[in-house]
């Protein structure tokens, strides 16, 4: 089973996102903040990560770069969020998102996402 790190500091939004990936048979785990998810990294390994950008005490932006200065392997990283601007999407995508999805949620973009991001 697919493991999947759900990373958003609104609990409802984990959840729901939650939901729907196990619902399609992906085992979930949530944390609050990118320096949280960054702790479940280095103890557990994830196949994929979903993460917000605007978040207390470490963004999704500024997570992402810190992943990508850790060893491989790295799981690919999605982006979901609702606030975004241009510069920082670009700087998600350099740093290795795989896709920037907005919210409010789109279920089937969300299960595409994820899907294509763990076939490859």
């Amino acid at each position: 089973m697919k493991r999947v790190l759900l990373v958003d500091d609104e609990v409802a939004v984990r959840r729901t996102l939650r939901a729907i990936l196990e619902s399609h048979g992906y085992a979930c785990e949530e944390a609050e903040h990118g320096a949280a998810a960054l702790t479940w990294l280095e103890k557990e390994h994830f196949d994929l990560v979903v993460t917000n950008n605007r978040m207390p005490v470490l963004g999704g932006v500024e997570f992402l770069e810190r992943l990508a200065n850790k060893p491989d392997p790295k799981p690919p990283v999605i982006f979901f969020t609702g606030d975004i601007s241009e510069a920082e999407k670009e700087r998600a995508l350099k740093a290795g998102a795989r896709a920037v999805l907005e919210k409010p949620p789109i279920f089937g973009e969300i299960i595409s996402a994820v899907t294509e991001a763990l076939s490859s």
